[in-house]
């Protein structure tokens, strides 16, 4: 919610265009998605030395699949821009928790 709320002030409220207001809003996103879910969702052991890497990498490969889907419900789909938003926004949510749960946050026993 707290990456949403960005996204939607910062498309509608300062005007940036649907692609730059994501990409504030994601970046606000990953700070707290790394701590929640480093800590409440997952429970992971794993050093910062050890998951941050891996972290960043997954959180940009997955705003890669976020953002083409974004571009993809705005001009082929023709989707309003907070509807569009939130298509990739499920895309992207999908996507990296796939990863955060098999590969960054993982327990050493998997």
């Amino acid at each position: 919610m707290a990456g949403y709320s960005v996204i939607m002030l910062l498309q509608y409220g300062v005007g940036l265009t649907p692609l730059m207001a994501n990409a504030g809003g994601y970046l606000v996103g990953w700070v707290v998605s790394y701590v929640l879910s480093r800590r409440f969702v997952f429970q992971s052991q794993r050093s910062h030395k050890a998951s941050m890497p891996s972290f960043v990498v997954a959180a940009l490969c997955c705003y890669g699949v976020n953002a083409a889907v974004l571009h993809y419900s705005l001009s082929w789909l023709g989707l309003a821009g907070p509807f569009a938003q939130a298509v990739a926004m499920a895309s992207y949510t999908v996507s990296f928790y796939l990863v955060n749960r098999h590969v960054v946050f993982r327990h050493s026993g998997q």
